[in-house]
């Protein structure tokens, strides 16, 4: 798997945007594109949540400046945010959905985990009260939060009928991911998602940069 980062900016309203360059300035471009020579390419995952929403404001010699982080209620103001993008430099592959089922049954019961996607496609558990979730360079596709045995644990990966739903969920998540390059996408509700066998046909054919 050869991924790397990008950081473009957006405001909340309007339709420009911005990608961070290697000397530091920013140029326009549009949301989600393909790398270009200069954009400022990430490895490091911690500089990378240090980029998940920050404020920046318009500046006429480096194209933006950054003005902080955002605070909790910020989503309620408008002004521009930064955001990563993923860029694959390799093939994608299609959530084993086997890993998914041993993932929830070996999950505690009582303990609040958020199953997610990682950036290989990969099925895992995240423990909520100890991992950060948001600005986590790691979740491509995450579900919801839980810790009954309706949704965790042995009794819930042998409910096959609610397995089959929370796995093409997923895959259509995945997909929105490849097709999006943004971090934690989270699944679809299942009258927004494509047949599952589309969803796989369309990842099997994406194409990386």
């Amino acid at each position: 798997m050869k991924i790397v980062f990008s950081v473009g900016a957006m405001p909340q309203v309007g339709n420009k945007a911005w990608r961070l360059q290697d000397d530091g300035t920013w140029r326009p471009c549009t949301f989600g594109e393909d790398l270009k020579e200069h954009d400022a390419k990430l490895t490091d995952k911690e500089e990378v949540r240090g980029w998940v929403n920050v404020r920046l404001v318009e500046d006429k010699q480096t194209g933006l400046k950054v003005k902080g982080k955002t605070g909790m209620f910020d989503f309620l103001v408008s002004g521009i945010l930064s955001h990563v993008v993923v860029h694959r430099l390799s093939a994608a592959p299609i959530p084993n959905k086997d890993i998914m089922l041993q993932t929830i049954a070996q999950a505690e019961i009582g303990t609040p985990w958020l199953l997610y996607l990682d950036l290989a496609g990969v099925f895992r558990m995240l423990h909520s009260e100890e991992v950060p979730i948001i600005g986590n360079p790691d979740i491509a596709v995450r579900g919801e939060i839980a810790s009954s045995a309706g949704y965790i644990g042995e009794e819930a990966a042998a409910d096959t009928e609610k397995m089959d739903v929370l796995y093409h969920q997923f895959v259509a998540g995945w997909l929105t991911h490849l097709e999006t390059r943004r971090l934690s996408v989270f699944i679809p509700e299942t009258k927004d998602m494509p047949e599952l066998e589309d969803c796989i046909e369309k990842i099997q054919a994406w194409e990386h940069e």
